[in-house]
């Protein structure tokens, strides 16, 4: 099964260096970033960034195929793209439509809803069977219900780390852990329960006294 692992904290705080760090984008000052025991130091950067899927806050979909949208500039691989479907609740969705994965999307995905452009955006991370996926505030523009839903995709994902970036506590409550950043450290860690008995930092960024 996978690890889920939440980051949260201020502006500023060292999330999105974090991240940058884990995609090699600069290098540690002291310490080491290990992925499954292994410095990634070891990784060539192409191989590396081979075993990483970021989904941002903004997704991009242009105006072509569902499938070239998932494959994003990858080969096609049809059962790959429908694997890739179900895995993120939207193959019957997909299969509704007029030509199935070669239905054509409008530029910025406008012929879609939010909530299944992102799920578009989880599916092409899924598509490159990654070892690391990192959602980047990838929900934050979704509204409760359709975050909910993404959500329990994301919960059902199987065999990889996953890093949510977020601003509000419902996207990270059911992580496994819960990393809280300030100044570019992590000043605390655990599950939720953990962190509103014993970590003010935490307490503070959600308004529980």
């Amino acid at each position: 099964s996978s690890k889920i692992i939440g980051l949260v904290g201020d502006s500023g705080g060292g999330k999105s260096s974090f991240i940058s760090l884990i995609m090699r984008f600069y290098d540690t000052n002291s310490g080491s970033v290990l992925i499954n025991g292994i410095d990634i130091k070891e990784f060539s950067l192409k191989s590396l960034l081979n075993k990483i899927a970021y989904i941002p806050q903004n997704v991009h979909i242009f105006n072509d195929t569902v499938a070239s949208n998932i494959a994003y500039g990858k080969e096609i691989e049809e059962n790959k793209i429908l694997n890739s479907l179900k895995k993120v609740n939207l193959l019957d969705f997909v299969n509704s439509l007029e030509n199935g994965v070669y239905t054509k999307l409008q530029e910025n995905g406008s012929n879609l809803s939010g909530g299944q452009k992102q799920r578009i955006a989880i599916a092409r991370a899924l598509y490159t069977d990654p070892d690391i996926l990192i959602l980047d505030e990838a929900t934050s523009a979704l509204d409760n219900k359709s975050e909910a839903v993404i959500m329990q995709t994301i919960n059902s994902l199987k065999d990889m780390i996953i890093f949510i970036i977020a601003h509000r506590l419902k996207t990270v409550e059911s992580a496994d852990e819960i990393l809280v950043l300030k100044n570019g450290q992590i000043v605390c860690q655990g599950s939720k329960e953990e962190l509103l008995g014993n970590c003010s930092e935490f307490k503070k960024l959600y308004g529980v006294s």
